[in-house]
């Protein structure tokens, strides 16, 4: 028997099939999908591929074929229909067949260079054996002198039950810094005896249908007709926050579950909607499979043998759960479907929407969008009939839209107060803690301080590996990159001229929850944002212990205006909108309208009034008034007007290439071939924008610069940028990396 197999590899002009012999005692456990090891050219060590076909012969091979060395999967996950997907994904993005077909394997599956990294195969909880006084002692003594040690140890003393997959993946920490810890006594690390059962976890109880509202039942009715007939469609459900866009898919997944077909729910990242999920689970029980990132390797495994055996209907997970090995589907759930987290930002950098899409049109199935602020890409279509739309403009059980009011900062500022805290939020903050009303407070930006400066001579701390000021974060005394994880203890003493005045600017959740606790003494606050949220669970404990325990304030991140229904909370505050409003990216302003308008959706849900205050010195802005009008169609009249005037998406596609390296001269001048190459002989196919760095130039110790191409993408501008790539590949130096990017959320 003859196998055809693609081999990992990273190399464009070896994204092809190469003929294997299977040996006798494969034969029964060969299949196509199977991962493999192979002997490939002249190296001597073996190389992963995957068995993409199998023939019985092969007539007159051109050379001497080799055998098969060895079968690494037990189970094929891979089958026709997710072939044919990878190639779709790789030809539309520019990746190799190999690196789409990853994207369907179970995660935590050993690669040919997992020799090299931790085994993720167990489950190893990290514990420390020393109090904190002693950490502590040691930490002011200098006995730890380790920055990244500090962080670590410091971080366990807030957090029990941490995996170390949590702490390598969450802190970026190594795990030989985990071993130096274990080494000098400071943790333990022991294995997870007994498995979490997550939908036991929960401790909910099954519930049954709602009885729509009408804007539900007119949307569940219309969209069951596609179900039914097993009919291709996309659907954009919009409806503001708090309309019950969750009761109508619900409801909508019995429709299909009725007619013997199953669904996939996606949600922005699952430990960020926990409340979302707990709504399918008491509704559908075990019926659901459940795949996110705060999962054990071990769990998610267990889950994609459930689906891949058929023993579930549903899967419920973040982005990657479009590729979950559940067969017969009929519909597709997006929720918030305008979060930048269903764009991959690694390789191959896809869009979940379009996955999404190619899937449903195979299977015959409905694509289901919803989002209080749509995608202006996907309202766009929904406008010119491409998605059909669906408007569901009030919310449910009667709850009002809060009154959202904005708070002139400089009026502030000319009344003496210098407080992050203007004085109408913190009256309103008062009131509330007064009434027994809980408040949520909105800044995008976590750490103490967004960087330290040197008052002397102007000296600015950034990371010696990328080109961003390091933030500031007082709980551990520590400056961290939140690009590569850099880490240095507080400095003291500038490094250029050895001044004393260091200062500090800008405003981060960390400090806001100082001064918070300096205003309100006696209210209880809880903080939740990237650094608090690390350990397993942590979010949705935070979300319990805000809404069982009445704390009285949250302030968060973006992370906190995503699916989180509270029905005592009666306040929202934006701070710092204006830092929102002062990005420059072409679709900031898009990210921006969606920040505050979902978080400012947190208040009033349940029987009280929600009131909102938006903190800016710009309250004239198109965006601010959007808000506060609560009209998105507001919004989108300005935004889709100037994408328009300046030729960006959905007017147009955007290709966007990166060429790293660690030499800037080296990177700058394959960036010029690059384009000299991509505009000989254009005949006005596309418009190919000269080299320039992006806003953070240098990452990681590789500098970046990008080439840009606007054109209307088609077969025939798709054929032409292949050949120029071919092209270009035939002359790239090896030191440098290149790619591509269709429509990046940031440019």
């Amino acid at each position: 028997m003859i196998a055809k197999i693609l081999i990992n590899t990273s190399v464009n002009s070896l994204n092809k099939v190469y003929d294997y012999l299977v040996p006798d005692d494969m034969l029964n456990d060969i299949e196509v999908g199977k991962r493999v090891s192979v002997s490939f050219g002249r190296g001597k060590n073996l190389e992963e591929g995957i068995v993409v076909k199998l023939e019985e012969s092969i007539e007159n091979p051109k050379y001497k074929l080799k055998y098969i060395s060895s079968i690494l999967d037990d189970i094929s996950y891979i089958d026709e229909k997710r072939l044919k997907l990878a190639k779709y994904i790789a030809y539309i993005y520019f990746c190799n067949v190999y690196d789409a077909l990853k994207l369907m394997l179970p995660p935590g599956t050993k690669s040919k260079n997992s020799s090299k990294s931790i085994d993720t195969r167990k489950d190893n909880v990290i514990i420390l054996t020393k109090s904190h006084d002693e950490i502590m002692q040691d930490i002011q003594s200098n006995i730890i002198k380790s920055a990244k040690q500090i962080q670590l140890l410091t971080f366990l003393m807030y957090n029990e039950y941490v995996l170390v997959n949590d702490i390598i993946d969450g802190l970026s920490i190594s795990r030989s810094v985990i071993n130096t810890a274990q080494k000098n006594g400071y943790v333990k690390i022991e294995k997870v005896d007994k498995q979490i059962d997550f939908l036991n976890e929960l401790n909910i109880k099954r519930t049954e249908p709602l009885r729509p509202t009408d804007e539900q039942k007119y949307v569940i009715d219309n969209i069951s007709k596609y179900i039914y007939d097993e009919e291709y469609k996309q659907c954009l459900i919009h409806g503001v926050t708090g309309s019950g866009k969750t009761e109508v898919y619900l409801q909508l997944i019995d429709r299909v579950l009725i007619q013997g077909r199953k669904a996939i729910v996606l949600v922005p990242e699952i430990s960020l909607t926990y409340q979302t999920v707990e709504r399918f689970v008491s509704r559908f029980g075990n019926d659901i499979a459940i795949l996110h990132s705060k999962m054990t390797i071990s769990q998610r495994k267990d889950e994609y043998k459930r689906i891949k055996r058929g023993e579930v209907n549903i899967v419920v997970g973040a982005r990657s759960a479009i590729f979950a090995p559940i067969d017969d589907i009929g519909l597709i759930i997006i929720d918030e479907e305008h979060d930048t987290s269903y764009y991959s930002q690694t390789k191959p950098k896809y869009s979940t929407k379009d996955i999404a899409a190619y899937i449903c049109k195979e299977n015959n199935a409905v694509l289901v969008l919803g989002s209080a602020t749509p995608e202006i890409g996907t309202y766009t279509k929904a406008l010119n009939g491409t998605i059909e739309l669906f408007e569901m403009k009030n919310r449910a059980a009667s709850a009002k839209l809060p009154d959202v009011e904005i708070v002139d900062l400089k009026e502030d500022r000319v009344l003496g107060n210098t407080s992050n805290i203007s004085i109408k939020l913190k009256e309103a903050i008062s009131e509330n803690i007064k009434n027994k009303e809980q408040t949520i407070l909105f800044l995008n930006k976590r750490g103490y301080n967004s960087y330290l400066t040197c008052k002397s001579c102007g000296y600015v701390f950034n990371c010696p590996n990328c080109d961003v000021a390091m933030t500031y974060h007082k709980a551990n005394g520590l400056l961290l990159c939140h690009y590569c994880s850099h880490v240095e203890k507080n400095i003291r003493i500038c490094p250029k001229c050895g001044g004393e005045e260091i200062s500090s600017y800008e405003l981060g959740t960390e400090k806001l929850e100082e001064e918070l606790k300096e205003l309100f003494p006696s209210a209880s606050i809880l903080r939740m944002d990237a650094d608090t949220t690390v350990a397993r669970d942590s979010q949705q404990k935070i979300l319990d212990k805000f809404k069982n325990e009445s704390i009285d304030i949250l302030i968060g991140t973006q992370m906190i205006s995503k699916g989180h229904d509270m029905p005592n909370v009666t306040l929202v505050g934006i701070i710092g909108a204006d830092a929102l409003l002062a990005m420059n990216d072409f679709s900031s302003s898009e990210r921006a309208f969606q920040n505050i308008y979902q978080v400012s959706g947190r208040a009033g849900r349940g029987k009280k009034a929600g009131r909102v205050l938006i903190q800016t010195s710009d309250s004239e802005n198109y965006i601010i008034q959007a808000v506060k009008n609560n009209s998105y169609t507001d919004f989108y009249k300005m935004e889709i007007d100037y994408r328009k005037t300046f030729g960006y998406p959905p007017f147009i596609d955007i290709l966007l290439f990166e060429i790293s390296g660690k030499d800037f001269k080296e990177v700058k001048a394959e960036a010029e071939k690059l384009y000299n190459i991509l505009n000989f002989d254009n005949q006005n196919e596309y418009r190919v924008f000269s080299p320039k760095s992006p806003y953070i130039q240098r990452l990681n110790n590789r500098f970046r610069i990008n080439v840009m191409i606007k054109a209307r993408l088609n077969s025939k501008i798709y054929s032409i940028i292949y050949n120029k790539i071919k092209i270009y590949n035939t002359k790239k130096k090896s030191t440098v990396s290149m790619s591509v990017t269709k429509n990046p959320i940031f440019i």
